[in-house]
């Protein structure tokens, strides 16, 4: 029995009324339909018969896992072959009334479907096309596989992370397909707007690739300054010093410092004033030169306390500085309580409880998660 009824929608969501079918599979093109489900767009979930190999990523829930929970909530769903002329009918069906057609299929794939823009747009007008693919759709990569992982290779985002002596290394989170995500649902929402004005449709078109470019823009800008190639930087930042992971008494502690006067209240609070005068350390650019000094003379007073009382001493006097926890610790983190970070996962069947909300709140309240993710529709 399919589960094509809408996800609960809201009046009270901006997205109210707006009617999205989300084609996409995996993690990215998905997680930009969440997006659009939680600020209310009535989403649902085109799948094949096979099913979203999302569902079987590690660890599993059933036919749903981890991630599927997470970038498949507030949608329906339905199976749809669009290979068969029933399919194919079926989805002609449902685009006849659909604001938003969402996919990250490759190039020739579309055309094999009969599913390109040219042709769906030109059925209909008003129709908002958004194709979220590894590298682009022209170019000679257009039509190659990739995923987040070979796409943080192919454009660096590996070689600046890890430490400076070791192997490169993937972002410990998906940060082209949470990304890559977020740029299609803004795309979508932009075009939402034009449409507005006026009322016909726009193909929009984002890409891993084209993502993980615009997360190494600094290194780009940097290297065309300078003529360095870019390097590795561990936990802290080639730009600002002291920026990073520091040894407490108990555990590690990661300070950020942006400004002189940010500088001068951490080696206050720490009781090293002498480095605020002390000319290796003067300007941020001599403190990125001498960051392993820095790192050292820091570390001679981090190390009389813990990683909690430094947090506490310097977060309440103006220096970021926090200890290394857990994700986990945000089921217990006070300051996620006080602004409902979490919220209830509306599942009885599942052990998930609660999960983060959309990053976004409207006069101060968070877009609920309305309807867990679709089972595999069985009809």
């Amino acid at each position: 029995m399919s589960d094509s009824s809408p996800a609960h929608s809201s009046p009270h969501l901006p997205l109210a009324g707006i009617r999205i079918l989300d084609a996409t599979s995996n993690i990215a093109g998905p997680f930009g339909g969440a997006v659009l489900a939680d600020l209310g767009a009535d989403v649902l979930k085109i799948e094949t018969p096979v099913g979203d190999p999302a569902r079987s990523m590690s660890p599993v829930d059933g036919d749903r896992s981890a991630y599927f929970h997470i970038v498949n909530r507030n949608k329906s769903v339905e199976s749809i072959d669009l290979k068969s002329d029933q399919g194919k009918a079926r989805l002609a069906e449902l685009l006849a009334t659909a604001d938003v057609f969402l996919t990250n299929f490759l190039p020739d794939r579309l055309h094999a479907l009969g599913i390109d823009p040219e042709h769906l747009m030109e059925r209909h007008p008003r129709l908002i096309f958004g194709n979220l693919s590894s590298y682009g759709t022209t170019g000679p990569d257009a039509s190659a596989p990739g995923y987040d992982a070979t796409v943080q290779a192919r454009t660096g985002i590996m070689h600046v992370t890890g430490e400076p002596d070791g192997n490169p290394v993937r972002a410990g989170v998906s940060v082209l397909d949470v990304g890559g995500g977020m740029w299609l649902a803004i795309g979508i929402l932009a075009a939402l707007v034009e449409r507005n004005n006026t009322g016909k449709g726009k193909l929009v078109e984002t890409s891993l690739y084209e993502t993980g470019a615009t997360w190494v823009s600094y290194h780009l800008s940097a290297e065309q300054l300078t003529g360095a190639p870019s390097v590795r930087s561990g936990s802290g930042h080639p730009a600002f010093s002291p920026y990073g992971i520091f040894t407490t008494k108990d555990g590690t502690l990661c300070i950020g410092v942006g400004s002189n006067n940010i500088f001068a209240k951490l080696c206050t609070l720490i009781e090293r004033e002498d480095l605020i005068t002390d000319l290796r350390f003067a300007a941020n650019v001599d403190r990125v030169k001498n960051a392993k000094e820095l790192k050292v003379e820091i570390e001679k007073s981090l190390t009389q306390n813990s990683a909690q009382h430094w947090a506490e001493l310097l977060g309440r006097n103006g220096v970021p500085a926090d200890r290394v926890a857990l994700p986990e610790e945000l089921h217990h983190d006070k300051q996620g309580s006080a602004i409902d970070l979490l919220l209830p996962y509306p599942d009885s069947e599942s052990k998930v409880k609660k999960i983060p909300g959309l990053p976004l709140r409207f006069n101060g309240k968070r877009p609920p998660i309305r309807k867990a993710a679709p089972h595999k529709d069985q009809s």
